[in-house]
């Protein structure tokens, strides 16, 4: 349930911000961790709609692609428990936190 929430301020504030398609996409992925079937549904319906309602801006974009290319998970990690860490939120732009801090995700020593 904390996730919907952070969904639906996550799309509020994309929307606020007036990004475009890579707003989406993140906004669709965001949303497969708030259930199945209809609520899915109806999550990206309100991602959609927040951000047509918005309009888009190359500087948003921008924003939006960034956080886009960071929201991602090692594949033996579920997306859905991650995207609820300080990492997560952070690589997904639901925090204010840089994903590349140290205190905030623990980079991998190569």
């Amino acid at each position: 349930m904390r996730l919907l929430a952070a969904l639906f301020l996550l799309a509020s504030g994309l929307a606020l911000s007036g990004c475009g398609s890579s707003c989406q996409d993140l906004g669709d992925r965001l949303c497969q961790c708030s259930g199945s079937g209809s609520t899915r549904d109806t999550c990206k319906t309100a991602v959609k709609n927040q951000l047509n309602a918005a309009g888009a801006g190359s500087a948003q974009e921008a924003l939006c692609e960034a956080a886009l290319k960071t929201c991602n998970v090692a594949p033996d990690v579920s997306f859905c428990e991650w995207i609820n860490t300080g990492c997560g939120k952070a690589s997904c732009g639901l925090s204010d936190e840089s994903p590349a801090d140290p205190l905030v995700c623990v980079q991998p020593v190569p």
